[in-house]
């Protein structure tokens, strides 16, 4: 008896601590590449048709935030 409630408190912690299965937060890091990659491409995409390539401080800091999405992301998929 005792055990049963043990384990329904421990549930509800982890539930209401908002426990996510990997899978969610996978597709949370999708979602969050995709954004980030839309942005990077609506805003920066003249610039990396240019030759030699040399982007704008904007450009660069949406790179730079769309690698280390990249990076997340595969990370996260690499753990499946």
């Amino acid at each position: 008896m005792h055990r049963t409630i043990a384990l329904t408190v421990v549930a509800a912690v982890f539930v209401l601590s908002g426990c996510r299965s990997h899978e969610a937060n996978v597709a949370d890091l999708q979602k969050q590449y995709d954004a980030i990659n839309q942005r990077f491409a609506k805003d920066c995409s003249a610039e990396m048709m240019n030759l030699p390539r040399k982007l704008s401080p904007k450009c660069a800091d949406e790179s730079k935030k769309l690698k280390e999405a990249t990076e997340r992301l595969q990370a996260a998929r690499a753990k499946q």
